[in-house]
């Protein structure tokens, strides 16, 4: 999956920014504390499909750079197990 093929949305009413790369999939979700989002990744093998990023406005303010441009760095892959590191850092732009 490639960052740049993403779809994306903003849930007005539910202030939540969705981003899934490519047509959605099943996924599990995934708490990421240090970023501040919910990670979609595939189970079986472990590509991240997508990020959510809840109470988006809050999150946006803190995190947004003036002009209001943001990036998201995420690995192509995401650990599922406590023991695992995420592996290499890809990117999406917004």
């Amino acid at each position: 999956r490639i960052a740049s093929e993403s779809l994306s949305h903003y849930d007005e009413a539910a202030d939540t920014y969705h981003v899934s790369y490519g047509p959605p999939v099943p996924a599990v979700t995934i708490h990421d504390p240090e970023r501040g989002l919910l990670v979609r990744v595939e189970p079986r093998s472990r590509q991240v499909v997508g990020f959510s990023i809840p109470q988006f406005k809050a999150w946006h303010a803190e995190h947004a750079e003036d002009d209001g441009h943001f990036e998201i760095d995420l690995p192509s892959t995401w650990p599922l197990g406590p023991d695992e590191a995420p592996a290499d850092e890809g990117g999406a732009e917004a």
